[in-house]
This record gives C-alpha cells, sequence and structure tokens, in this order.
C-alpha cells in the first residue's frame, strides 16, 4: 500500500462520520440553517491563516527546494483559492469586509485546532508537520467530490461544494499526496504508525470543526 492509503484507511471512521454530519447533509440538500453555515464560513476564514502559516512553517523545514516550494505554493494557494472564490466573495454578500474579521473570536473547537496545527508545524519534524496539515485539504477534496454529484439548491452552498470539487483544488491536494508518498515511503512502521496518530488527530479536529459550526458553539464566558 502507499502511504496515502494507508493514512486514509486509518480514518476511514472519522470520515463517514464526517460525510455523514448533519452540516454536510443539510447543505446538500439546502435544509443547512443559514446562520451555522455563515457562521462556518467566518470561522474557517479565520483557520485559513494559521493554516497558511503552518504549511509555511513545514515548508522551511524541507530538505529538498522543489519540496519547500510545493508546500510554500499550497500555502498560497489556500489563501487565494479559497480566500478569493469563497470566503470574500460570501463575506461582500453579507457586508463583511476581510478586516472585520479581526473583531470574531474563534470558537473554541477552532482556537484548539489552530494551536495544534501552529505548536505541531514549529516544533516537530518536517513529516509530523505535513500529516498534521494534511487532512484540511484532503479531506475537503474527498467530500467536495461527494458532494459534488448531488450539488445543492442553494447557491452559496453550491459555490462551496464547487470550490472544493475544482480542478485546481484537486491539483493541489494531489501535489501534496504525492510528496506524503516519496517521504513515508522510507519510514519504519514505527515512525509511520506515530505520524498516523498525528494525521488522525487532525482529522477528528476537522469533525469537530463542522460539528462546531453546525451547533454555533460559543465560549461559556466572556474572555474579555
Amino acid at each position: 500500500m502507499r502511504p496515502r492509503d494507508v493514512l486514509w484507511s486509518s480514518i476511514s471512521d472519522v470520515y463517514q462520520a464526517i460525510i455523514n454530519h448533519p452540516f454536510l447533509r443539510e447543505l446538500s440538500d439546502g435544509k443547512l440553517s443559514k446562520d451555522s453555515f455563515r457562521d462556518y464560513i467566518l470561522q474557517d476564514a479565520i483557520y485559513l491563516e494559521a493554516f497558511a502559516r503552518s504549511v509555511a512553517a513545514v515548508a522551511v523545514k524541507a530538505d529538498e527546494n522543489e519540496f519547500a516550494v510545493l508546500l510554500l505554493n499550497v500555502a498560497s494557494g489556500a489563501l487565494t483559492v479559497e480566500r478569493r472564490s469563497l470566503h470574500e466573495f460570501l463575506m461582500r454578500e453579507w457586508g463583511i469586509r476581510p478586516e472585520d474579521l479581526s473583531s470574531y473570536e474563534p470558537n473554541p473547537v477552532n482556537r484548539a485546532y489552530m494551536d495544534f496545527l501552529l505548536y505541531t508545524t514549529n516544533s516537530s519534524t518536517f513529516n509530523e508537520g505535513l500529516a498534521a496539515i494534511l487532512p484540511c485539504a484532503w479531506v475537503y477534496r474527498e467530500v467536495g467530490r461527494e458532494l459534488i454529484e448531488k450539488g445543492s439548491p442553494v447557491p452559496q452552498y453550491q459555490r462551496w461544494i464547487e470550490t472544493y470539487s475544482s480542478p485546481e483544488y484537486d491539483r493541489t491536494v494531489d501535489s501534496l499526496l504525492d510528496l506524503v508518498d516519496v517521504k513515508f515511503s522510507k519510514l519504519s512502521s514505527e515512525e509511520l504508525t506515530r505520524l498516523k496518530r498525528t494525521f488522525r488527530l487532525s482529522t477528528i479536529y476537522e469533525y469537530m470543526f463542522w460539528d462546531a459550526a453546525y451547533r454555533r458553539s460559543r465560549w461559556p464566558f466572556a474572555l474579555t
């Protein structure tokens, strides 16, 4: 099995929970609360900056220039494709400027996920950082592929689906997976087992991110 196949098989239960989550089911059938979707997009826009910094932190640890360039392009693509084609487009419809994001507080799950990514990618090895950032792009690509078949009757939700099922996004994920196969194929079974845990933890955070948006999770007390 390729390393990517080993990783994906290790999170099959989490992915099934993701694809069956009411947030995604209702997004596809058009029944998802507009407030939940708006909260999700704002939280995702906040998260994206931490994700891009995390990818860049992995890139500087690359032992070959081509790997560093690939990851920096992923970081740039995440900011460009998702922000331009989705977040900023939707926020304009809602009358929210990009600079207004600073007034929105990350919810507890978002804060925990961002802190986990930033800590792992800055303090751990290249391989562990790569395992940590991988689920964000890969899981979204797989979700986009599944949902594009059915689509959504709500234009904003359909745009979300199309973003993550686009050829451009597909190429970005494939380049990451090719890198995983190159780097992880050289590892011992013990090393790969450790990376599987990091990969699984990030995937669980992906599930929790959608769940928090669906429930419109908030901090139980004021932070200031």
